[in-house]
């Protein structure tokens, strides 16, 4: 059975990029992380992931730094029936998406964003688990974690400090 998993950072007011879509605001948290030898569990989590869900923005992001995902598996949540890029193994909507991944047979698929991509993922029932890294800022603005839409109860799991003070939440999705 195929688990579906979220991993990322927001700042403490909900947003995970700039009003842009930048990232760039993360990286002094993530050396403050990495000076402690701790990498937040990154490399423990990547190892075990055989697929990726990005949205269409957030893919073509990825590429622009350069594909680090080796040589997993992406889908991308689009409404263009036509899209294609680099490093695609399918796109569409997220039940063609989840569709394509279940006859594949992945084991652990990451869905990494931007705020429509874990809106859709949620709210289709994907979501097994959720990892949240907050950041101790306030950005006052840009691309929420999630879109707007229902309401989703969660059920705490865990939760620990890192460098920084990134404090890091688990949770598992009830719904």
């Amino acid at each position: 059975m195929t688990q579906y998993v979220g991993y990322i950072a927001m700042s403490l007011d909900g947003y995970i990029a700039t009003p842009d879509g930048g990232v760039a605001w993360l990286d002094p948290f993530n050396e403050a992380m990495g000076a402690d030898g701790n990498d937040g569990g990154y490399g423990a989590f990547i190892s075990e992931v055989d697929a990726l869900i990005t949205g269409r923005e957030t893919h073509q992001q990825v590429l622009g730094w350069g594909w680090p995902y080796e040589d997993r598996a992406s889908y991308v949540l689009t409404h263009q029936a036509d899209y294609s890029a680099d490093h695609v193994t399918a796109a569409g909507d997220i039940e063609t998406l989840r569709k394509a991944i279940e006859k594949a047979g992945h084991k652990k698929v990451w869905v990494m964003g931007g705020g429509a991509a874990q809106r859709a993922a949620l709210d289709a029932g994907l979501f097994d688990t959720l990892r949240v890294f907050v950041m101790p800022t306030i950005l006052g603005g840009g691309r929420k974690l999630f879109t707007d839409g229902p309401q989703h109860n969660l059920s705490f799991a865990s939760s620990q400090t890192h460098g920084g003070g990134v404090i890091q939440i688990d949770y598992l999705i009830k719904d």
